[in-house]
C-alpha cells in the first residue's frame, strides 16, 4: 500500500453489503451465532421465493459474484443507488465474475463450481435480465428482513466507524487497520491478509472498508486477477460486540408491516413523495400511514416551502432499537 493508497483508505456504510452479510448467515448452518437472524433470513428466502439469492448463497463454495456489492461511492449510500447498480451491472463485468464463480482462479488456489440448474436458466435470459432479476430479489430481501431493523443495525456500525476513527487519531492509520481483524496484518507498508487463497494487489489508488453486523469474519471483494471494470478492495469487516441487533416482531406487529418499514426509512427527513418513490406505495396509502404515526408522537412533521417532511421522534428511535417492547 503505497501512500495513495493510504491517503484514500475510507469507510463507508452499505446497505447491500449489509443485506450480502445477512445472507452470507444460510452458509452457516453448522457454525455458533447469527441467533435469529439466520432463520429470519431463511424464511424470507423461501417465502418471498428468491430462488437466484438462494442458489447462490445456500452452498458452501469459495466465491459469489461482487457486483451484488456495488463499490460504495460515498460515506453511505442509499438503497435505491445500490440496487440501480446492481440492475445496471456492466454486462462484461458480469459474465467474467460469473465464469470466475463457475472455473475458479488456479493462481489464486480459487475453486470453481457447478452452477446450479436455476441460476443456468436464468442466465439464458441474458446478463441485463440476471442482473435486474437480481436486483429485484435483493429489493425483496431488504423489505422484509432488513428494513424494519436497519435503524439500530446503521447505529451499530456508525458507532464502530466513530471507534476506527478515534483509535486512527491515537495510534494512526496503520495502528488502526492493524485491529480490524486478525486475519489483517500491516507491516513494512504491505496490508497481509492471511488466508489459504493466494495473489498480490497493486496499482490500487484506494481501499474501502464497510462493517457489518452479521460476520466475525473477514470479507473480501478484490481483483486480484485483472477483469473488465476493475474495481478498488472492498473489505467488510466485523463490528465491534454491541447490543443484540435480532429481529423483534413484536414492533412489527405492533405498528405493521408498512408503517415499520416508513418509520424505520424516517431516520432521515422525507417527503411523502420521496416514501412513496422508494417503497411503491400510493401517495394516499403513504400519507395514511404517516397519519396515525404522526398522531402517535412516532413521526414530526415539519414544512418547508412547499413541502413537508417527516422524521423518526426520539421515541420511534427507541422503539426501533429496544431488545424487546415492555
Amino acid at each position: 500500500m503505497d501512500r495513495a493508497v493510504l491517503a484514500n483508505t475510507r469507510f463507508a456504510i452499505s446497505p447491500l453489503s449489509t443485506a450480502i452479510g445477512a445472507l452470507r448467515l444460510l452458509r452457516d448452518d453448522g457454525r455458533p451465532g447469527g441467533g435469529g437472524w439466520r432463520g429470519r433470513v431463511r424464511e424470507t428466502v423461501r417465502d418471498r421465493k428468491l430462488v437466484l439469492l438462494g442458489s447462490l448463497f445456500g452452498g458452501s463454495w469459495d466465491y459469489v459474484p461482487d457486483f451484488l456489492t456495488p463499490q460504495p461511492q460515498a460515506p453511505e449510500n442509499g438503497l435505491q443507488e445500490e440496487l440501480h447498480a446492481v440492475a445496471t451491472t456492466d454486462c462484461a463485468r458480469l459474465r467474467w465474475e460469473l465464469q470466475v464463480m463457475a472455473q475458479g482462479v488456479g493462481e489464486e488456489r480459487l475453486a470453481g463450481r457447478v452452477v446450479p440448474v436455476v441460476l443456468r436458466d436464468a442466465l439464458e435470459r441474458g446478463e441485463r435480465d440476471f442482473a435486474e432479476r437480481m436486483a429485484a430479489e435483493l429489493h425483496r430481501l431488504w423489505d422484509t428482513a432488513l428494513a424494519p431493523q436497519w435503524t439500530a443495525l446503521r447505529t451499530r456500525m456508525e458507532e464502530d466507524i466513530t471507534h476506527r476513527a478515534q483509535t486512527s487519531a491515537r495510534h494512526g492509520l496503520s495502528g488502526m487497520l492493524a485491529t480490524l481483524h486478525p486475519r489483517m496484518l500491516w507491516n513494512d507498508d504491505r496490508l497481509t491478509l492471511v488466508s489459504r487463497l493466494r495473489g498480490r494487489i497493486s496499482g490500487n489508488t484506494g481501499l474501502i472498508l464497510t462493517p457489518s453486523a452479521f460476520t466475525t469474519d473477514l470479507r473480501m471483494v478484490i481483483d486480484s486477477v485483472p477483469g473488465p471494470a476493475d474495481r478498488q478492495p472492498m473489505f467488510a469487516y466485523p463490528c465491534r460486540p454491541g447490543p443484540q441487533t435480532r429481529p423483534r416482531p413484536t414492533v412489527h406487529a405492533l405498528l405493521g408491516a408498512t408503517r415499520a418499514r416508513l418509520l424505520s426509512d424516517l431516520h432521515t427527513p422525507r417527503t411523502t413523495a420521496e416514501l412513496s418513490e422508494r417503497h411503491f406505495l400510493a401517495t394516499s396509502t403513504v400519507s395514511y400511514h404517516l397519519g396515525i404515526l404522526h398522531r402517535t408522537g412516532l413521526v414530526t412533521r415539519t414544512r418547508a416551502g412547499q413541502h413537508v417532511r417527516y422524521q423518526q421522534t426520539r421515541r420511534a428511535t427507541d422503539l426501533l432499537a429496544a431488545p424487546r417492547l415492555p
